[in-house]
């Protein structure tokens, strides 16, 4: 160790226990002004108010979100539009949109994948009862529906054109119709 560093460290008389008074190199700092504290205050209330409004307008916003619009109401208005594109459209996919919209519905309402079935897999299962979900009236009037629109895809009969407004209203009156099930309402 350096001599000269010990002796001003060590006390002057080697028997005294008592160090050299320390002084302070830096002075004591103010304390904030009273301003600053209530502009800190106050931008932390503005935050937890916006946190607070974006939490409750998300809550709101999944709650609207639940209270859609019933799968028959949705069918139907498909429905609707493709009436009015009837004439336009050749027999074999008018009903094959009739169909894609009566699954949809079915699917949405009885929570049943139907959509990627064909119809002989369909009748099949409507028929045996492995459709749980479907009361045995709705498959009845399913099967013959099925049998419609199959007619229309692919018989390509002559009086095709003229059966397209009674499978549209065959699928109207499926999704109308009023069942007792533990399933969303029917659409009147």
């Amino acid at each position: 160790m350096n001599p000269l560093l010990a002796a001003q460290t060590l006390p002057a008389n080697p028997g005294s226990t008592e160090l050299p008074d320390i002084q302070d190199i830096i002075s004591p700092e103010a304390l904030p002004s009273y301003w600053f504290i209530i502009t800190i205050i106050l931008v932390g209330l503005f935050f937890a108010g916006v946190l607070i409004f974006l939490i409750i307008y998300l809550i709101r916003k999944n709650q609207n979100a639940t209270h859609q619009i019933p799968a028959g109401r949705v069918a139907l208005k498909k429905l609707d539009e493709l009436e009015k594109k009837a004439n336009a459209l050749p027999a074999n996919a008018f009903s094959l949109q009739v169909s894609d919209i009566l699954k949809d519905y079915l699917k949405e309402r009885f929570h049943d994948s139907f959509r990627y079935e064909t119809s002989e897999e369909f009748i099949h299962r409507l028929s045996t009862g492995a459709s749980r979900t479907l009361p045995s009236r709705l498959q009845n009037d399913l099967a013959n529906f099925v049998g419609l629109c199959d007619e229309l895809k692919f018989a390509r009969s002559a009086n095709a054109e003229t059966n397209k407004l009674p499978l549209l209203e065959e699928a109207r009156r499926i999704i109308r119709e009023p069942i007792s099930i533990n399933a969303t309402p029917p659409v009147s």
